[in-house]
């Protein structure tokens, strides 16, 4: 297991995650919600280490690891103009904090 609390994230500051938690009923076009954010290519932005995503027909979450606060907010501010001009609903949730601890296999 690699830990990423250590070497190069001190430099940058601690990982920072961010959950992201939509919901809505059955008459939602949840799979309309997935191609716009759950589609959003093969990459990762700037920043990003990680994304877990899920959509299905009760809601969506989003959680994300980024290398530090200042990329995800790096990121929220490159995606405002998108969503905003998204028909996609005000999310239930947001949360974001740094990370005490990020192991991956």
């Amino acid at each position: 297991m690699v830990g990423l609390t250590s070497g190069a994230f001190q430099e940058s500051g601690m990982p920072f995650c961010t959950i992201v938690e939509f919901q809505w009923d059955e008459s939602f076009d949840h799979a309309a919600f997935a191609r716009a954010v759950g589609g959003a290519g093969d990459s990762l932005p700037a920043g990003c280490l990680s994304r877990i995503s899920s959509v299905d027909s009760a809601g969506a979450r989003i959680i994300e690891v980024w290398q530090s606060g200042q990329d995800a907010q790096a990121f929220a501010e490159q995606s405002k103009p998108f969503l905003d001009g998204a028909q996609l609903p005000a999310p239930s949730r947001v949360s974001g904090f740094e990370l005490t601890s990020y192991l991956t296999a």
